[in-house]
């Protein structure tokens, strides 16, 4: 099957996630193969720690090094 790849605005697609010290990240996408913004932020009372964007591209790059790192055995950092 053919995906369409024109691009269109469509709703922001997001992920959150808890992660350590009572802090929260999210990650957000508007539009299909659109950059990926992240933020971090006090889960109690939503003061951001951090803000920044991160390419497609990049996170691709990412998730393959991850998943080669884990088959491998190999350290994460």
């Amino acid at each position: 099957m053919k995906r369409n790849r024109e691009k269109i605005l469509s709703p922001i697609h997001r992920i959150e996630m808890e992660i350590n010290n009572g802090r929260t990240m999210q990650l957000a996408q508007q539009m299909y193969d659109g950059t990926i913004a992240f933020t971090t932020y006090n889960t109690e009372s939503g003061l951001v720690d951090r803000e920044g964007s991160i390419s497609p591209g990049d996170m691709v790059m990412l998730m393959n090094y991850y998943h080669h790192q884990l088959k491998n055995g190999l350290p994460i950092f």
